[in-house]
């Protein structure tokens, strides 16, 4: 009678319920994140070419000087994405039985350029060649 006992209180455990933690999204790798433009998608559409930095001051707030050269100033924007992969939960249930695995995170950047106060171009850091305030300036002047 013990043994069906034990073998349901198992089954119970393996079955579990843990669950992807708040703000964090369940994927199978990096791959299936969504992208940091996806992310920011409606934000992004209100950026224009030319457009003051007082006013991507007012559209991207969190923006920070990531680096400066003559008249050439980048700024970046980073965020964090969370997720856990169906691995880590399935790890989780295994040994805990219930609640949330902890999340990993995946830190994604936006570069934006300004020349003279305008913003020239934006991308991620893997868009831009070694140099891209180098050649902005070539172009502009």
């Amino acid at each position: 009678m013990k043994t069906p006992l034990i073998l349901i209180a198992i089954g119970t455990l393996a079955v579990g319920c843990a669950t992807a933690p708040k703000d964090a999204v369940i994927a199978d790798g990096l791959g299936d994140l969504p992208s940091v433009q996806s992310v920011l998608a409606d934000r992004l559409s209100q950026l224009k070419i030319g457009m003051s930095l007082e006013d991507f001051r007012r559209v991207m707030p969190e923006a920070y000087v990531g680096g400066q050269s003559e008249a050439t100033t980048a700024y970046e924007v980073a965020k964090s994405l969370k997720y856990v992969t169906q691995a880590d939960i399935a790890r989780h249930n295994l040994i805990w039985g219930a609640g949330s695995p902890p999340a990993r995170s995946q830190r994604a950047v936006l570069w934006f350029y300004f020349y003279k106060d305008q913003l020239v171009k934006w991308g991620r850091p893997q868009d831009w060649p070694d140099k891209p305030d180098i050649i902005l300036e070539k172009r502009i002047r």
